[in-house]
Parts: C-alpha cells; structure tokens; sequence
C-alpha cells in the first residue's frame, strides 16, 4: 500500500511568500517586559538567591552530613547557587533584541554558551526534588525501613550517578561549538564570538529536552504521586486509629497529626517546585514540538522570548523561596541559623519552634 506523508506547515504556507508578517506581540512591548521581568525582577531575585543559598549551605555545613535531608537539601541549595548564578547573567547579558546578524555581544555570547550546563544542572536539580519527595513519602509510609532504604553512602551514589549522567548530556552540544575571535565592523573591536556547525541546532534541542525537558517532566510525574499516595495513606492512617484508639488516647492523635503536617509540608514544597517549573517546561517543549516556536521566526519569535521573560523569573523564584520553606519547617535549621546569623532576643522570641510542629529536614 502506497503511504503518503503529512507535509509540514510553515507560516509563510499559511500567509503567503510575499505577505508581510507582523509578529504577534511587537517589539515595543517585549522590550517593555524585558526590562522589567528580566533586567528588574529576574536580577534582584537571582541575586537574592546566590546570597540566600549560600546561607543554607553553610547551615547544613554546620549542621553535618549524618542524615540524608542534609545531603539532599545541600545538594539542592549547589544547584540553586548555579541557577540564580546563571540567570543573573541572563538578566545582564540576555537579548532579545539581538536580530541574530553580525557579531552578537560578549555577554549574550557567554550566557548562551552557559546556557546548556545550566540546564543541565536544573534538571539536575528536579531529580533532586523527585528523591526528596520520595524519601519523605516513604519515612511517612515507612518510618521502620527508611533507615536501611535511604543510607547515606546510598544517597550520595544516587547523586554521583545522576550528576554524571546529566553532564554526560552536555558534552554533544559543546562538541559542535567553535570559539574564536572577530572583528566587529561597527565598533572595529576583536571580540570572541562562537560559531556551530550544520548539526548544533538538533543537537542542542536534543541536548536541551534530554537534561531538562525529560528529566523535569518525569520528576513532576513522581513528585504528584508520591504526594498523592502520601495524603491518601495517611488520610487512611488517620481514619483507623480514630476508629480503634480509646478516647483518652493522646499518643496516637499527636502522631498522626505530625505526619499530616509533614505530607502538608511536602505537598507545598511540591507546589512551589511545580507552579515555578511549569512555564519553562512548557516553552521548552513548545520549541522542541513545533518548528516555529523560537526567537528567530518573524512571527512567533517575541512570543517565545517573552514566554521566556515569564519562565526564568519563576524559576529564580523557585531558588531563591528555598530558605524561607527551611525556616518555616525545620527546628534544627532554625537553631543552627539562629547560632550563626541571629543575635539573642530575636533568637529566642522570633525563632522558638511551635509546640508540635513537623519538623521537615529533621531525620
């Protein structure tokens, strides 16, 4: 039987060769938004999160490495630095301007160049987040076994391996980069510029939906079943103590209502990593889906870069939120912060742990 193909539909099918296509937002307004969501917003968040996660490194520094949460958590704070690290530079170097003819600028040279480690290390840190939702769903459902499931030495391998498999992932996209150095014919300066070969656009959009775009949607996969399986447990849990514990029976009530404050703690966790995430994830997968989706196409290319002024902020969000959530859920680390950066009566008035809390970050 003989097959026929669908052929692939371009904008200039759709208004013709020789009609003029205006883009679908103007130039003017992405300007506009640029400014303020990148050069603005996007700055003093990424800022804010290089300086916030560096305090949580140093926190779990001083707290030790003894429990996995301390490993996975400043595991996620590293990335975090990277990330707000790299969207800073975005924030000064990235632009949307750029008509991509004659040389590019230094800056939007360099932030392209990082671009593809830095995504590579964010999906990194989905993965990240995927093994903490885990091990919490499993010391909830499991608080007899976590022990021997989640050992250190076995965290730490997990991590090694997984950061190796997402650096391994960078590699096609550097090999087909060519650096060296050009004259500008405006300024009549020598600046370093990079060129690729025929195959670097496939190879990067490979590169990007495999250390990223895959490794982010399958980590938001797991993270809402494991939340989901958790407050169904529990839920459960709950249900049958209070049919068959004695009425004056403080232990069981006291238990289960820490355990439901954890699954809460993770639920919002997951909440915040998913809600910052999901626009990036889904102008990634709309550029790796359709062929018109990015920023040279004349007229869906201030489409995409604002989709992309929208995503990088909230993903700044997502680093930089990390140690207000520490603050909040965790006893030990608001100790450990308090003996390092507070200073007495604040210690003891503003940071005393509520009676019966869940302690998430605690093992």
């Amino acid at each position: 039987m003989h097959q026929t193909t669908q052929p692939v539909i371009s904008i200039s099918d759709v208004f013709g060769p020789d009609t003029p296509i205006s883009p679908i937002i103007s130039d003017e307004v992405r300007d506009i938004l640029f400014v303020v969501l990148v050069q603005v917003i996007q700055f003093i968040i990424a800022t804010f999160g290089i300086f916030s996660n560096v305090i949580n490194v140093i926190v779990y520094a001083k707290m030790g490495y003894s429990e996995t949460s301390s490993i996975t958590l400043t595991a996620l704070a590293v990335v975090d630095i990277i990330a707000s690290a790299w969207l800073l530079l975005m924030s000064v170097g990235y632009r949307p301007m750029y008509d991509g003819t004659g040389i590019p600028p230094l800056l939007l040279t360099l932030t392209h160049v990082a671009s593809t480690f830095s995504n590579a290390v964010l999906g990194y840190g989905s993965w990240i987040t995927a093994i903490i939702s885990v091990e919490r769903c499993l010391c909830i459902v499991y608080p007899m076994k976590i022990k021997s499931i989640f050992t250190v030495r076995r965290v730490l391998l997990l991590l090694m391996i997984i950061l190796s498999l997402q650096l391994c992932g960078v590699f096609p996209t550097y090999a087909t980069m060519q650096v060296g150095y050009a004259k500008s014919p405006d300024t009549n300066k020598t600046t370093l510029v990079v060129t690729w070969t025929e195959y670097s656009l496939y190879v990067e959009s490979t590169t990007l939906f495999a250390t990223l775009t895959v490794p982010s949607l399958v980590c938001f996969t797991i993270v809402v079943i494991c939340t989901t399986f958790l407050v169904i447990k529990l839920s459960q849990t709950a249900k049958w103590r209070k049919t068959t514990t004695n009425t004056g029976s403080k232990q069981d009530g006291t238990i289960s209502s820490k355990e439901i404050r954890v699954a809460r703690t993770v639920v919002f966790i997951c909440t915040i990593y998913i809600f910052c995430f999901a626009p990036n994830i889904f102008t990634i997968t709309a550029m790796a889906m359709l062929p018109n989706f990015h920023q040279t196409d004349p007229y869906l290319g201030n489409l995409t870069a604002v989709c992309f002024m929208i995503a990088y902020p909230m993903q700044s969000v997502s680093s930089a939120v990390n140690i207000f959530v520490y603050l909040r859920m965790s006893t030990k680390y608001r100790e450990t912060f308090c003996r390092l950066f507070c200073i007495g009566k604040f210690k003891e008035k503003s940071m005393t742990p509520t009676p019966g809390k869940a302690d998430f970050g605690d093992s």
